[in-house]
């Protein structure tokens, strides 16, 4: 399950019942469950498919391609013969690529909601992707389609440009694909995969505060055990599950970076914590895998890639709901 999820899940606490965007936060969360639950069933259909001896899947790619451009695909399949790009959607009702603008609109027992269009999400990840392979000097085929996870979706009008399929239909199609001849040596595909591991990265959303437009200091401060709904003030653990203060730090700023800012001040770590002064605020700030950004009076800190990686970031965490 993407990590932003059980983030996201034990932030709920921050929201206050009457807090103005607590039912979007909450929705927000059920949109990245229900996206998450479409893509691990398609892929319960990818693995009843024999692809060839050299082949990869990477699920979540995200790999920065200029100052501020990324390549961010849902799965994507690598073979000697062709790269697959599949963008997978759980969306029930029925569904119409609208083409002037181009939105995904959808029909649900009267309800209208439109979407950002996935055909345009598509066709930018296949212009992308082609510039980096002719980086790398790799000609490959590329193939894209978006994949409806279940039969509950009825497209009534598809896009022009992208074939659309049910994840049901997955094994058939990609199976006439694995009979397509190979295209790249070995040495190259093994280049391409290599490439593809340790380029990417973990992806960070924008802050929640700057997604709905609110004022961060809206929300609940403190450090708090989400699992069992304590706040805790000079505890070393929780007194309830014995969760570590250490542990429970490393989530609020985990919290932070999502909810609020992707970088956090001194003083911002002092009132988001509710801590006693800036010297607790300093050793938590520099005990943390996070990068300093400025000098001594204006230093902020933003996170790092072993920030996400640290054995308090990945405990075990407790569904708040």
């Amino acid at each position: 399950m993407p990590k932003e999820i059980h983030i996201y899940q034990r932030s709920l606490h921050r929201f206050y019942p009457s807090h103005p965007f607590l039912q979007e936060f909450i929705t927000k969360i059920k949109s990245i469950e229900a996206g998450f639950f479409g893509e691990t069933y398609a892929d319960r259909f990818l693995k009843q498919i024999e692809f060839p001896k050299n082949h990869a899947i990477f699920k979540g790619l995200h790999i920065q391609t200029g100052l501020d451009s990324y390549l961010q695909i849902d799965t994507l399949i690598v073979t000697r013969k062709y790269i697959a790009i599949l963008e997978i959607k759980n969306i029930k009702g029925k569904v119409y690529f609208q083409m002037n603008p181009k939105q995904l609109v959808r029909n649900l027992d009267g309800i209208i909601t439109t979407y950002k269009c996935p055909e345009q999400q598509i066709l930018r990840h296949n212009i992308k992707l082609q510039k980096l392979l002719l980086h790398l000097k790799i000609d490959l085929p590329i193939h894209n389609r978006i994949v409806f996870a279940f039969s509950s979706t009825h497209v009534v009008e598809p896009p022009e440009k992208v074939p659309v399929l049910m994840a049901c239909d997955l094994p058939n199609h990609l199976e006439e694909l694995n009979q397509l001849p190979d295209v790249l040596t070995i040495s190259s595909f093994r280049k391409l995969i290599h490439f593809f591991k340790t380029h990417t990265s973990p992806f960070q959303p924008n802050p929640i505060a700057d997604q709905f437009n609110f004022d961060w200091n809206t929300l609940g401060k403190g450090v708090f055990c989400p699992n069992c709904k304590i706040q805790l003030v000079n505890q070393k653990s929780c007194p309830s599950c014995n969760v570590t203060r250490k542990i429970l730090i490393h989530w609020a700023i985990e919290e932070w970076f999502h909810l609020c800012k992707h970088t956090i001040s001194n003083r911002e770590c002092v009132q988001f914590l509710n801590l006693h002064n800036k010297h607790q605020a300093t050793y938590i700030l520099k005990n943390l895998e996070l990068k300093p950004i400025n000098s001594n009076k204006h230093r902020h800190y933003t996170f790092t890639t072993s920030f996400w990686l640290t054995k308090e970031s990945t405990s075990k965490i407790i569904s708040t709901q």
